[in-house]
């Protein structure tokens, strides 16, 4: 009579083995406006149809338990992931009997590129016009497609590379920054750069002659490098 319950129980507690595995386990990037490096994958999975009922789902990247979902949900985003980054998720199934093996899948989180570091700025010779250029920044993943800058005149506009010459009004001074966009958005704003005044110059150089006219005595000299006679002329007369 023991030995018949003994082995009841025993069959009993056979039953009890876990929830079945899930299937068709996905891993899709949200890419779109995550800053750069909170990047986030939404994984994604069919539910056990037969077995045990599960309690919930581990979500794992690799060993990392990253999330804990109750059933019947069959879907989890995973934020906080760095930029360009390949991860391999795997759900488990899990009752309070026992964990299921599960199954996984890849995906790389993207996001919008890092922001530019600030600008540097220098002149076309002999012109008034800046030249504004700045390090490629990380892409977040994705090509980054275009920069846009703006001067603190006002000025603004947008390249494909990695510089802009920018025609300015001679003998003004400037600061510029920058932002990158790709395919998730866009970057923050560099910060800006040091300020730079634009190429100035006067048509000679100089001022004809040495002197403005009635403004200092001709040619920048006394001739004689004296006052002729000892002193000024007529100014006696006053």
């Amino acid at each position: 009579m023991a030995t018949r319950g003994k082995g009841i129980r025993s069959s009993a507690q056979d039953n009890f083995i876990g929830p079945n595995n899930v299937t068709g386990v996905t891993a899709t990037d949200v890419g779109t406006s995550r800053a750069y490096n909170n990047g986030a994958i939404t994984v994604s999975w069919t539910n056990p149809s037969a077995g045990n009922t599960p309690t919930g789902y581990y979500v794992y990247d690799g060993a990392t338990l990253k999330a804990t979902i109750s059933h019947p949900t069959s879907t989890a985003t995973i934020t906080g992931l760095s930029s360009a980054t390949s991860y391999t998720f795997t759900v488990k199934a899990y009752d309070s009997y026992g964990t299921a093996s599960g199954a996984s899948a890849t995906a790389t989180a993207t996001t919008v590129p890092a922001t530019p570091s600030a600008p540097t700025v220098s002149s076309v010779s002999q012109q008034s016009t800046d030249v504004v250029s700045w390090t490629a920044p990380a892409t977040g993943g994705k090509a980054i497609t275009a920069y846009y800058w703006t001067s603190s005149d006002g000025k603004s506009g947008s390249t494909a590379s990695t510089s802009v010459n920018v025609s300015q009004e001679a003998g003004t001074a400037q600061t510029y920054n920058v932002y990158a966009v790709n395919a998730n958005g866009s970057s923050g704003t560099s910060a800006n750069s040091a300020s730079f005044t634009s190429f100035s110059f006067s048509p000679f150089g100089f001022t004809p002659f040495g002197f403005t006219p009635f403004g200092f005595t001709p040619f920048g000299f006394t001739p004689f490098g004296f006052t002729p006679f000892g002193f000024t002329p007529l100014a006696w007369l006053g």
